[in-house]
């Protein structure tokens, strides 16, 4: 079964972010989003049937199914077909063709003689090869950091305020009337003021263990830009560069 799909992303820029920062961060987005449409579709087939009941009988998860599915997806990717920057948003169009049943078949049934007991969250699910899953492993940990960023974002336009009325950077969230436990949440353990406008994130849930620093350097519309670090595996193209 062949499906073909015109794609769109509207992505907006955080403080401080270029459009290189804004348009990557938009592709990889408009990419997950593509590999969730895909699964829906897959899980509607014959194979995703037979797959399913397989991992039951071997007392498996249908999460862990879906998730050997997203491993497997990784490498379709969207054809670009047009990209528009407006100083502060990123638009991006793309198409993408494939061969629904072929994916289907990707994930491999589980052998009945294979040897069922707990599995660790790091283990790969029957069939999949251990590489392709821990490059999944990474790229979720890479969409949860960009999901953290909608709280950096807001983080950066407050400091960069602060700094442009007062000229002088914050030393702590509360001279911003921000008090340390409004920004934590389920991916945000802690942050704190560090020298010259540095802000420090330690982060929570599937990143728990990992950190993001980011830092305003002089340039951009109002004067000063953001860069930022994490020792979150970003990859070859991430939007933040890699921290020991």
């Amino acid at each position: 079964m062949a499906m073909s799909l015109a794609l769109a992303k509207v992505e907006r820029a955080g403080e401080g972010e270029s459009e290189q920062q804004v348009c990557d961060r938009a592709l990889q987005m408009m990419t997950e989003e593509l590999h969730v449409s895909l699964l829906s579709v897959i899980a509607a087939t014959d194979d995703y049937q037979k797959r399913k009941l397989a991992y039951k009988q071997q007392d498996r998860s249908e999460s862990l199914l879906r998730d050997a599915y997203l491993s497997q997806l990784q490498e379709e990717k969207p054809t670009l077909q047009g990209r528009r920057w407006s100083g502060s948003r990123c638009t991006l169009r793309a198409r993408y063709v494939a061969d629904i049943d072929a994916l289907a078949r990707r994930v491999p049934i589980p052998e009945t003689s294979q040897a069922i007991g707990p599995q660790h969250k790091d283990e790969p699910p029957p069939g999949i090869d251990p590489k392709t899953w821990e490059l999944f492993s990474d790229s979720r940990d890479r969409s949860a950091l960009a999901q953290a960023f909608s709280t950096v974002s807001v983080l950066r336009m407050q400091i960069s305020e602060y700094y442009l009325s007062s000229g002088k950077w914050p030393g702590s969230l509360n001279d911003m009337g921000i008090a340390p436990e409004q920004v934590v949440d389920q991916r945000i353990k802690r942050a704190y003021m560090l020298r010259d406008g540095m802000l420090k994130l330690e982060l929570a849930g599937r990143l728990e263990g990992h950190e993001l620093t980011t830092w305003p350097v002089e340039g951009g519309v109002r004067g000063l830009e953001w860069q930022c670090s994490t020792t979150v595996n970003m990859g070859p193209n991430g939007f933040c560069e890699q921290a020991e």
